[in-house]
């Protein structure tokens, strides 16, 4: 019970962080984001109608929609997002700007409206929206969700070479951007670990090596080679980011030819690790 007023809290606080965003950082300035809230804003300055009411009837029938095509369990996760939104964009839309600096809002905006998103995503939840009409192609039409999302979000900040002018398109990009790094960083987090294969015929050494100066789990790997058909042993361990340079002296004082395959770990979790 306590994990799910939890969930709830960062739920309600990433819709509220986004729609902060939207009409602090990025409605002012006619930074248009991408998505059924960025569309607002266009229609907004076309039509006069407020944000929080185009969204609340943009949102209502792709959520009826979604509801019909992808089903009940689709309801859990968006139901929130669809109904929060607009009555948070319409209670955020009285707080007036912070900055005048375009730029500034849109860095702002970006890290803000990436945070929120980032807590809702983790929360299993969503904005609505796009995603959502999204989610309805792919079900018909054999491509990748975030591809079509992208490629919809994408149309409607072009759209604003039309209506705002190309200083205001770039901006949005550059808002867009912002907020798909931020929200990377979210998600997999600042620390990035780092996944290192070594082969070598001096394997046995180079383990020692490791488990003595690096105080590290390691984990041998049976293998056979695809040419030779040669059994032979991959040392397999995870290390941080500032060991992995004193791991590779090491491999390298112990054999210059060894092969070191190096890869991301963004999350590293379990069995006594916790480097993520």
């Amino acid at each position: 019970m306590k994990n799910k007023l939890l969930n709830l809290a960062m739920i309600v606080c990433g819709i509220f962080l986004f729609s902060f965003a939207l009409n602090v950082f990025f409605s002012p300035y006619h930074i248009v984001p991408g998505g059924v809230s960025g569309l607002a804003i266009v229609l907004e300055y076309i039509t006069h109608v407020r944000k929080s009411i185009i969204i609340g009837v943009l949102n209502i029938p792709i959520f009826l929609l979604g509801l019909l095509i992808l089903g009940k369990k689709f309801v859990a996760n968006t139901v929130l997002g669809v109904f929060l939104v607009p009555v948070f964009v319409e209670l955020t839309s009285s707080i007036g700007i912070i900055t005048k600096d375009v730029l500034l809002a849109t860095i702002l905006g970006g890290v803000t409206a990436g945070v929120g998103i980032g807590m809702l995503l983790t929360n299993q939840a969503s904005l609505g929206g796009t995603d959502t009409i999204a989610k309805m192609i792919s079900k018909y039409i054999p491509k990748p969700v975030g591809k079509i999302m992208m490629s919809m979000d994408l149309l409607i900040v072009l759209s604003t070479l039309l209506v705002f002018g190309i200083e205001e398109t770039l901006y949005g990009i550059v808002a867009v951007y912002i907020i798909c790094r931020v929200l990377d960083i979210y998600i997999k987090g600042f620390k990035d670990s780092k996944t290192v294969f070594i082969i070598s015929d001096k394997i046995e050494d180079i383990n020692k090596s490791i488990l003595v100066e690096l105080n590290g789990r390691t984990t041998k790997l049976e293998t056979r080679g695809g040419y030779t058909n040669k059994e032979s042993i991959v040392l397999m361990c995870i290390v941080s980011n500032s060991e992995l340079i004193k791991l590779k002296q090491i491999v390298k004082n112990i054999d210059e030819d060894a092969l070191v395959l190096v890869q991301d770990s963004y999350e590293v979790y379990g069995k006594g690790f916790g480097l993520a």
